[in-house]
């Protein structure tokens, strides 16, 4: 196993551990990270021994998405803005598919902010546990972009469109107690007892009869998530279209200078 820049990653008995460690930028999705991501599943997979995976994030944040700042550098550099989010949607797609086919269960704890393309890493996995206070992000909207990774269609599947169009029109964060009433995820633990919960949980996983596991998701990923490569495909079409538009970079700079947006500017 080759070692990663990105991630740490710890075996606990049966239990693989795999840390998101960028924690300085607040673990971001970019051309590191979602390549080591899916190679870590993938490598804990072959793993003698490996019967279930926890995934989580060091520092303050589980994921917190694309990194803004590189976006801005783009845009403001006159660069190729759609190259760089089909790219990146192209590398959140194959992490999102491969925490979907992975034959061991996965686990996530999430620990912090999960935002954008961080948050459909965190609703990727079979299970998810989140920490007290932790705020799911949807962020799109507020830049002027779709949801990606997947998370357009695991998000309504999951707590239903209207929760979903209110979720993702209105750009609200909620915290883990509503996420938790609304079936995004399973449940709600103390800081301190996240971790070992989630290991607690992955270990009687990893006990189980594997090929009854592995079956077992196959089946729900087809019931539930039949069509989620047309899906990312279209949502890398969907963001490739709004990030050249001006209302993207409108977003962008509203965010840096920590004011409302003006969108919409060359509405007839």
């Amino acid at each position: 196993m080759e070692p990663y820049e990105t991630l740490s990653v710890q075996d606990h008995g049966a239990v693989r551990l795999l840390t998101l460690n960028q924690p300085q930028r607040f673990n971001p999705l970019d051309f590191a990270s979602g390549p080591e991501l899916a190679r870590a599943l993938e490598d804990a997979q072959a793993a003698a021994g490996v019967g279930a995976v926890v995934l989580t994030g060091a520092g303050k944040a589980f994921a917190a998405g694309g990194d803004v700042r590189q976006m801005r550098d783009i845009v403001e550099n006159g660069g190729d803005i759609r190259r760089f989010f089909s790219d990146l949607a192209y590398i959140l797609a194959k992490t999102t598919i491969t925490l979907r086919r992975l034959r061991l269960p996965v686990i996530a704890a999430i620990n912090g902010v999960a935002a954008g393309g961080g948050l459909a890493w965190a609703l990727a996995a079979d299970l998810a546990l989140a920490a007290e206070g932790v705020r799911f992000d949807p962020a799109y909207i507020r830049i002027a972009v779709c949801p990606d990774g997947g998370a357009s269609a695991i998000v309504p599947r999951l707590i239903g469109h209207k929760r979903a169009s209110e979720f993702f029109l209105l750009g609200r964060a909620i915290d883990a107690a509503t996420a938790r009433d609304w079936g995004l995820i399973n449940q709600v633990v103390a800081p301190a007892e996240l971790l070992p919960r989630a290991l607690e949980a992955a270990e009687r996983l990893a006990q189980a009869p594997a090929q009854a596991l592995a079956r077992t998701k196959a089946l729900l990923n087809q019931a539930v998530f039949g069509d989620l490569e047309v899906v990312l495909e279209n949502e890398r079409q969907g963001i490739m279209d709004l990030c050249g538009q001006p209302d993207f970079a409108e977003g962008l700079r509203a965010f840096f200078e920590k004011r409302p947006t003006r969108f919409n500017q060359g509405r007839p």
